[in-house]
């Protein structure tokens, strides 16, 4: 915790246990933000405020942080996602074998 201009600030990973969140989530959340807002849209977190180059939150914004995390949904955040999990490429392969089965299988019949 930091004093700067007489508010509070807190640090990434005190934001995360404050909101029961596991620090590199919520650093990949802030990732993502930054992601969409170099895109042009509207992020969904406000911004971080960097002192000594550590990323620091006001104690204000740590509820509105929660509701912010809250309101998303599993999905909503994929097209940021950089790599695919292995049930993804699981099921990506598992797609490939289908169709390579149904053409020899096809392929047997006639």
């Amino acid at each position: 915790m930091k004093r700067k201009d007489g508010e509070l600030y807190y640090k990434v990973q005190e934001v995360a246990y404050l909101i029961n969140l596991s620090p590199a989530t919520l650093f990949n959340l802030i990732k993502i933000n930054h992601q969409m807002k170099e895109n042009g849209e509207e992020g969904f977190l406000p911004n971080v405020t960097k002192i000594n180059n550590v990323q620091h939150f006001k104690q204000s914004e740590v509820k509105e942080i929660r509701a912010c995390i809250a309101k998303l949904k599993r999905g909503d955040l994929k097209q940021y996602r950089t790599q695919e999990t292995t049930y993804q490429k699981m099921k990506q392969e598992n797609e490939e074998l289908k169709k390579k089965l149904a053409e020899l299988e096809g392929g047997t019949k006639k």
